[in-house]
This record gives structure tokens, C-alpha cells and sequence, in this order.
């Protein structure tokens, strides 16, 4: 098909999906729906009835087979756009590191970004989440906002069973400046630490919602948080949160952190 005529349908695409909302309608109606002028009908639909998409029945305009497969595909078409625009940032990060992301499987994703006004939506978004789920698992390329630490504490220790993966810089800040804590919390039995060198984004498995999310380069915080209940995306994270965490070390495997005083502790406590 020539640009020229794809240009066209997709200009003509609310006519189509009307008619395949509806079943059907007359000039009037499609004139109210679409909130234009008799004369701008009359040449959609001469146009629509010209490429074999649409035909007169009872009065009413209607959609043809082709018509119908061409307004589903339209459909699917705009949706795959709008929810590519939508987490392009998630899209960027997974490409850098080869992760090849379902875009069908977010299409209704909530998205969550900072504002200037409020930097900390996406990560509010977030705990909100986990004040939810009995369970989370994930990867963490980034320190967790210091603001929200007292409170996954207290999650994990009330029986939160969590397993992550952090780059080992994080999970040495994480101990260091938390020993006591990282203790209670490895005691709990509720927390599984793991490291990894190059992980690609945030990744959330909740028992509900599965999460992605973003951080800014300056800044450090969460920029852009995507998450869903689909069941596709949530096939998706487990394979790709499997995959990082079979890559992953143990805490005490490694050289820089197994010395610290809460692996330490772990250690003579199992």
C-alpha cells in the first residue's frame, strides 16, 4: 500500500473505529459522534466506501470485512505507538542492555514519571505497591530513597518474604550504613540479597503487579515507574528476573562483601 493512502486511513481512523464501536450509523449520528460537519462525512465515507472498507446497510454506514480487519489493525497499531511513547524510557534501558521488552504486554500499564513539582511520584507509586504484596522479588540498580528504607524494614521484618538483586556497591552502602537492621533483617529469615555488576533497570515482582522502572542519570531517583497486572508482562519479568538472578552472587561470594559485619552475621547463622 502507498504512504499516501496509509496517511489517509489512519486520518480517517476515528470514522472506522465508530463504525466498529457501534456496529453501524447513520450520517447524523457519525456527524454528532465525531463532532463535524455534514460535508466532512459525506467525504470520509466516499472516500472509505471508494477503498471497499465501508457500504451503505439499512441506511446506516457499516463496515466491510476489509474494513474490519483494517480498523482492528489500525487499532493495534495505535496502541503499540502510544504505549512505546509512553515507557520509551524503559524501552531505551532495556535496549542498551539487550533485553528485548513486550510492548503488547504493558499496553494498559499504568506509567508513573517525576514532575518538577513532585520528583518522587514514581517511587510513592511504587511503595504503594508494596504495602500491598506479601512477596517481592526483584533487581535494583540503584540505592533505595532513604525516605522509604524504615518502612520496607519494617515490611520485611513483619514477614515481607523479599529476594533482590542490587550491584554490590549498593548492597555495601546498604550494610554498612544499616548493620543492626541488615542483621534484624537477614534473621527475620524474609531477606535474600544477591549482587549483580550490570543490571539493566528496576524490576518489581509483586503477588499482583510487576513493575519497571527508571532512574535518572543526575539525580539517582526513580524518573519513570511502569507497572501492570498482564499476564504476559508478568512472563515476561519472571524470565528476565531469573535470568539476572541466576547471574547473580551471593553476598557471600563475594570478595568486597563477605568480610562485612551483617554477611558475617548470616554466615554464623547458618
Amino acid at each position: 500500500m502507498e504512504t499516501e493512502r496509509l496517511i489517509d486511513l489512519v486520518r480517517r481512523a476515528p470514522v472506522l473505529e465508530a463504525l466498529r464501536s457501534t456496529g453501524g450509523m447513520d450520517r447524523r449520528e457519525l456527524e454528532r459522534h465525531l463532532g463535524v460537519s455534514k460535508s466532512t462525512v459525506h467525504r470520509f465515507a466516499r472516500a472509505l466506501r471508494e477503498e471497499g472498507l465501508v457500504e451503505r446497510s439499512a441506511g446506516e454506514f457499516v463496515l466491510t470485512p476489509l474494513g474490519e480487519v483494517s480498523t482492528e489493525t489500525l487499532v493495534e497499531f495505535e496502541t503499540t505507538i502510544e504505549t512505546a511513547w509512553a515507557v520509551a524510557p524503559v524501552l531505551e534501558a532495556a535496549d542498551a542492555h539487550d533485553v528485548r521488552l513486550d510492548i503488547a504486554a504493558f499496553a494498559d500499564a499504568t506509567v508513573t514519571t517525576a514532575e518538577p513539582g513532585n520528583p518522587y511520584r514514581p517511587v510513592s507509586r511504587f511503595m504503594s505497591l508494596v504495602a500491598e504484596t506479601e512477596t517481592l522479588r526483584g533487581l535494583d540498580p540503584a540505592s533505595i530513597n532513604p525516605l522509604h528504607l524504615d518502612e520496607i524494614y519494617e515490611r520485611i521484618v513483619d514477614g515481607m518474604r523479599t529476594d533482590a538483586v542490587f550491584p554490590p556497591e549498593v548492597v555495601e552502602e546498604l550494610l554498612e550504613t544499616n548493620p543492626e537492621r541488615a542483621e534484624h533483617a537477614f534473621a527475620s529469615g524474609n531477606l535474600s540479597l544477591r549482587v549483580h555488576d550490570d543490571l539493566p533497570f528496576g524490576l518489581t515482582l509483586c503477588d499482583d503487579r510487576v513493575g519497571v522502572g527508571v532512574y535518572g542519570d543526575e539525580t539517582g531517583l526513580l524518573r519513570t515507574y511502569v507497572d501492570t497486572d498482564a499476564p504476559a508482562a508478568r512472563e515476561w519479568a519472571e524470565s528476565v528476573y531469573t535470568s539476572y538472578r541466576e547471574e547473580a552472587a551471593e553476598l557471600t561470594d563475594h570478595a568486597d562483601l563477605a568480610d562485612l559485619e551483617p554477611v558475617a552475621a548470616l554466615v554464623g547463622d547458618t
